[in-house]
């Protein structure tokens, strides 16, 4: 165990580091560990008295064992001290171009280009610095065409979103979601893991919904059965009656059910404008949070006895988007798109 021999001119320092109304709470505590083994206080009672554990007590006297008092206060985290620190925009172009998944893979990464070795906390701290983070990856369809997305939504989409915001227009975007009651399992904090039953057999719910961008209504067609032609007619009769007399454009994707004769006459006769994204382009579907804040709220970690169960708790969180969480639109159906890179040419 870790053992410090402070003399009364140490005890003296860290009294005067103490009484400093700038410290920071976290050197605060740090101080306060070693003057407490210094007092002869054991390790388990820091801690509890500390809201820390025994490991971390032991690591703060190894920070003062090999700086003093300013390897207490120096703040590593937000500012590391590194050898490295002339090679930080090599750094930051090798792993924008190759990302790594764990600090170990970074602090090899480094060594490789810089030549000097990095513990793994270290490399985690120049990535948090150089303001990377760690999230998840996230899907691109192989066959989308980034500069055909970045064209539409220049030329097509932006500028109906721009009637739309001076009230000459409603945009809505439009897409079916397919519930399927079953094990939609997620992330959670536990201390040991947790079980979800999953039901049995495969029932789905589908749903096929409209988000407005303006004042974020939300209008949808429900059935157990398949969504088609009928069920996009349906929704296009709902929101000529709830919007009578206005400019409207629904934004949609290419599925055959809402790109054929039988529905481009339906929205021609209401006066409905159909604009089709382009192929493989759902990150311009911006109903897709949506669907995501549904799943996430009705299916990630829940168990329903029955389908109709299952089917109520869709039905009353998709109602209650109109109302006492509407707010959650507002937030989420918002004009930021997700675009992918240009290829260069």
């Amino acid at each position: 165990m870790t053992k410090l021999d402070l003399t009364d001119s140490d005890r003296e320092a860290i009294a005067e580091a103490l009484d400093n109304p700038e410290l920071r709470e976290r050197f605060h505590r740090r101080l306060l560990a070693v003057r407490m083994h210094d007092l002869g206080v054991p390790h388990s009672t820091i801690a509890a008295a500390l809201g820390i554990s025994n490991d971390t007590v032991t690591n703060y006297l190894n920070l003062y064992l090999s700086g003093a008092i300013q390897g207490l206060v120096e703040d590593r985290y937000y500012r590391p001290a590194s050898s490295v620190e002339p090679h930080l925009e090599q750094i930051a172009e090798a792993l924008a171009a190759d990302p790594v998944a764990t600090c170990s893979e970074a602090a090899s990464r480094i060594e490789e280009l810089t030549g000097i070795r990095l513990s793994d906390s270290q490399a985690g701290r120049i990535m948090k610095r150089l303001g990377m983070k760690y999230q998840k990856s996230a899907a691109m369809p192989g066959k989308c065409d980034p500069q055909m997305q970045f064209d539409f939504l220049d030329d097509e989409l932006l500028p109906r979103l721009e009637e739309a915001g001076e009230g000459r227009r409603r945009v809505f975007f439009v897409d079916a979601a397919h519930f399927v009651m079953g094990a939609f399992l997620g992330m959670v904090w536990a201390f040991a893991r947790v079980f979800v039953r999953a039901g049995s057999g495969r029932q789905r719910y589908s749903v096929l919904g409209a988000v407005e961008t303006r004042d974020h209504g939300f209008v949808s067609v429900r059935t157990t059965g398949s969504v088609n032609s009928e069920t996009i007619c349906e929704l296009i009769s709902k929101l000529d009656k709830a919007y009578p007399g206005e400019e409207i454009t629904l934004v949609m994707d290419n599925a055959r059910y809402q790109r054929n004769r039988k529905v481009v006459e339906f929205a021609e006769t209401a006066g409905i404008e159909l604009l089709y994204l382009p192929a493989y382009s759902p990150n311009l579907n911006l109903i897709e949070r949506v669907w995501r804040l549904v799943k996430s709220k009705c299916l990630r970690n829940h168990y329903y006895e029955s389908f109709g169960l299952f089917i109520g708790a869709i039905d009353d969180f998709i109602d209650s988007l109109n109302g006492v969480n509407r707010h959650r639109l507002k937030s989420l159906v918002t004009e930021n798109f997700q675009l992918f890179e240009i290829p260069k040419t």
